[in-house]
């Protein structure tokens, strides 16, 4: 079972846990399938190569699904992803470790319910920040008289 991430607990400039993934042959061409996507890159390597690159090509909106699980496991049941935004800036190769992570850029309490604004990105073995983004998920205050309702 998660923990529950509370407003209380989060701290401007505090790191978000990362989330590791390497996606793999299968997942990409599952992938390509869920989503009707028939470009070859996704899954055919003598294509991909001949295209130029070095390998079969990650998905863009899958590099935003693992922001997505990052924060979304991040927060906890009670916690809400009001706002995902990224941009794809290099390229992800198949079977290549990718890390999602973020940094809290800002918090503030609107309406009763706490706001947290944080930077994301998902970088390569290298370091290299491969998607950028940026994300507002609102959290439940300790001191909430009903812990029981939905933000």
């Amino acid at each position: 079972m998660e923990t529950q991430l509370y407003f209380e607990d989060v701290t401007e400039g505090m790191t978000l846990p990362s989330l590791e993934k390497t996606p793999s042959n299968t997942l990409l061409f599952l992938y390509s399938s869920i989503t009707w996507n028939p470009q070859r890159i996704h899954f055919d390597k003598d294509f991909t190569q001949g295209e130029g690159y070095r390998d079969i090509v990650v998905h863009g909106p899958l590099r935003g699904a693992f922001l997505s699980q990052l924060l979304t496991g991040w927060i906890g049941e009670q916690g809400t992803l009001k706002k995902l935004s990224y941009a794809n800036r290099d390229i992800a190769y198949v079977n290549e470790r990718l890390v999602c992570t973020g940094a809290v850029t800002k918090k503030w309490i609107e309406a009763g319910t706490g706001h947290v604004a944080c930077d994301i990105w998902v970088e390569n073995a290298d370091a290299t920040r491969l998607t950028l983004g940026s994300a507002t998920v609102l959290l439940p205050l300790k001191a909430d008289p009903d812990p029981t309702r939905t933000l």
